[in-house]
């Protein structure tokens, strides 16, 4: 676990080893989101990372309506 103090105008900084293992970069967007009295904070993916990882996970063709349903899962609150 990796405790970081909250900086003056809300900010917190993530540490470089956590960037480097999500391969978070400069210029990301990250979603954040609350669950159990969490923060969860997750690298937004594009539409396209999602297709991918909806491929790779199925092991059948795969229908547009699953793809359509997946990205509108995760972007709901976009």
């Amino acid at each position: 676990m990796i405790t970081k103090n909250v900086l003056a105008k809300g900010q917190i900084v993530i540490p470089k080893t956590i960037r480097d293992l999500m391969g978070i970069n400069v210029g990301d967007e990250l979603t954040i989101d609350i669950e159990d009295e969490k923060i969860i904070l997750s690298k937004k993916q594009n539409g396209m990372e999602v297709f991918l990882e909806v491929c790779k996970k199925s092991s059948t063709k795969i229908s547009m309506k699953k793809i359509k349903r997946e990205l509108e899962a995760r972007y709901e609150g976009a």
